[in-house]
C-alpha cells in the first residue's frame, strides 16, 4: 500500500474539527515494556507509546506495523495482541492547537534480535527506554494501559 498522507492545510482543518485515529503500540520484550521520549508536541518530553495517526485505507495491524517500522526500526513483531481503545485531548497539538485521538492500543511483542536493532526515528523522539516498572511520572494515560498490561 503506498502511504497517503493528507495534505498539510486539509490535515490542520480536520483536526480542529474531528477527532483522528491512532494506533499506539505498548512494545514488549520478555518482563520490560519500551517507552519513546516525545520531541514534539503533542505530550512534548513526556513517555509515551510509539505510535501514531492510521493512514486512510490503512487497516489497524498494518499501522501498527508501520509505525514500528518508521520509529524504532522494528521490522517483525513475535505477536500483537489488541489491548484496549482510549482516547486522548491535549490543550497543544503538532500545530499548537488542541488535538482529539481516539487510540486503539495493541500489545506487539519482539525478540532479542529486534531489541538490538531499534533505530529511533530521533526526528520525533528524544529517547527510548526499557522499563521493568511503571515510572513514577508517567501520564496517567500511560500508566492506565501499563496497568492493564499486568505493569506495575
Amino acid at each position: 500500500m503506498k502511504k497517503s498522507f493528507i495534505p498539510e492545510k486539509l490535515y490542520k482543518k480536520i483536526i480542529k474539527n474531528i477527532p483522528i485515529c491512532c494506533v499506539d503500540v505498548l512494545v514488549i520484550n520478555k518482563n520490560r515494556f519500551l517507552l519513546v521520549q516525545r520531541k514534539k508536541e503533542p505530550a512534548k518530553d513526556k513517555w509515551w507509546f510509539p505510535g501514531g495517526r492510521l493512514l486512510f485505507n490503512e487497516s489497524l495491524k498494518a499501522g501498527l506495523k508501520r509505525k514500528l517500522k518508521e520509529e524504532l526500526g522494528i521490522k517483525k513483531i513475535k505477536t500483537i495482541k489488541f489491548l484496549a481503545v482510549g482516547e486522548t485531548k491535549f490543550k497543544k497539538g503538532y500545530f499548537n492547537f488542541p488535538v482529539h485521538s481516539i487510540n486503539v492500543t495493541f500489545l506487539a511483542k519482539i525478540d532479542d534480535f529486534q531489541v538490538k536493532k531499534i533505530n529511533l526515528d530521533i526526528a520525533y523522539h528524544i529517547k527510548y527506554e526499557w522499563f521493568k516498572k511503571i515510572p513514577s511520572k508517567v501520564d496517567s494515560y500511560v500508566k492506565n494501559f501499563l496497568k492493564l498490561a499486568n505493569f506495575k
